[in-house]
């Protein structure tokens, strides 16, 4: 069974919208060298603290609104063999189907939560269809309805990686390693936990850059400009706490206004979450820290 090396990074193995592993290149370097703990209040797909932990040996205390997301990655570090073995058979089953039976079978998983059943489910069988669906559906998105149920379309893929043995065991162990909570919190609670020392990474929901590219339904709840203007407010507090910060946003006017006084930097990334390919070229996106590099 081959692990990876302590001190080196490893792949995300959730796809998120608006996930950071394309914008390592321009974080990397703003990085920390030194921190006590690490937080990561939206956890999201995790490729900062997939990246980050092993390089900086860092505990880690990780964290996101969205409960199916933190049972997955609960599940993979402490139960990794059952849910890879659980992964396997649902794998093994999906990929003998044709294609109008795997729609049906997606589905089924998909509507699973509109039963209050559902609620009764173990973690692991939770873990294994949040999974599923995450490489099933549509573009890898993850999206609730205002009931809460996911609802996000079939992806008509031909063979998704639903059963990843070797990514989800290198996975599996850095969260092991590095990862001492992982818990579902609003971003305040998990904020009002760092220290003097500690660095925080924020990837919140992006301010929407148009009337139409609004897309913050990670849960059911939503993240709006009220959210957004929180938590500028906290980035305040952290950075009166003595508190280090690094944060991912739109660049948009407003954005810019409410971090007036912090280090800025623009950088191009590319979007892959709109539903028209020639619209998902490079678009400007606002980092903002609190510290010198």
């Amino acid at each position: 069974m081959a692990f990876p090396i302590a001190q080196q990074p490893v792949a995300p193995v959730v796809k998120w919208a608006g996930g950071k592993k394309q914008l390592l290149a321009h974080l990397a370097p703003l990085f920390p060298q030194e921190m006590a703990r690490y937080h990561e209040p939206f956890l999201g797909g995790g490729a900062v603290f997939f990246y980050l932990a092993p390089l900086r040996q860092v505990s880690s205390l990780l964290s996101d609104l969205n409960e199916e997301l933190i049972t997955f990655y609960r599940v993979l570090r402490d139960d990794t063999e059952a849910l890879l073995d659980a992964l396997r058979e649902v794998a093994e089953v999906y990929w003998r189907l044709d294609e109008e039976a795997q729609k049906v079978m997606y589905y089924r998983w998909r509507e699973a939560d509109r039963d209050p059943a559902f609620q009764e489910w173990s973690p692991l069988r939770r873990a294994v269809r949040f999974y599923f669906l995450n490489k099933t559906g549509y573009n890898g998105l993850y999206r609730l309805n205002q009931r809460g149920w996911f609802n996000v379309p079939w992806g008509r893929h031909k063979k998704p990686a639903i059963y990843a043995p070797q990514a989800l065991r290198e996975a599996a162990f850095i969260l092991r390693a590095f990862a001492v909570r992982l818990d579902a919190m609003p971003f305040e609670e998990a904020l009002d936990r760092a220290r003097p020392g500690d660095f925080v990474y924020l990837d919140p929901p992006y301010v929407p850059l148009s009337s139409t590219a609004n897309f913050t339904t990670y849960t059911r709840e939503g993240f709006g400009l009220e959210d957004q203007a929180r938590l500028a407010q906290w980035c305040r507090e952290l950075d009166r706490r003595g508190v280090r910060f690094l944060l991912s946003n739109s660049d948009t006017p407003q954005v810019r206004e409410w971090y007036a006084g912090f280090r800025m930097m623009q950088v191009q990334a590319r979007r892959s979450i709109n539903s028209k390919a020639r619209s998902r070229g490079p678009v400007p996106e606002l980092v903002v820290w609190n510290y010198e590099v």
